[in-house]
């Protein structure tokens, strides 16, 4: 059994869960959460270092190692239509969200 989570990468617990997967935070009307709690939540071909990218190169709001979903989905949504980079595959869940 794998000890780490294939998505973000963090320790599974002893269940086999990703920490990440716990809800994220409600504060300010927005829904607050970690690079891999937000890798999660985005599609599959996200990854940290590419949330992390986002904080320093598109100005992704980050407090204290939260940053928010929706603020993230943008960028990302932004990336993904962009004419720029590797193609990348379309989450109909995130996209329907946003």
């Amino acid at each position: 059994m794998a000890t780490r989570c294939p998505r973000c990468g963090l320790r599974l617990d002893a269940d086999g869960r990703c920490p990440a997967e716990a809800p994220l935070l409600p504060y300010a009307g927005r829904q607050w959460g970690t690079a891999q709690q937000l890798v999660h939540r985005l599609g599959v071909d996200i990854t940290t270092a590419m949330v992390r990218r986002w904080r320093d190169r598109d100005g992704l709001t980050t407090q204290r190692g939260y940053s928010p979903l929706d603020e993230a989905a943008r960028i990302e949504a932004d990336k993904r239509t962009g004419g720029r980079g590797r193609r990348r595959r379309v989450d109909v869940g995130v996209a329907l969200a946003a």
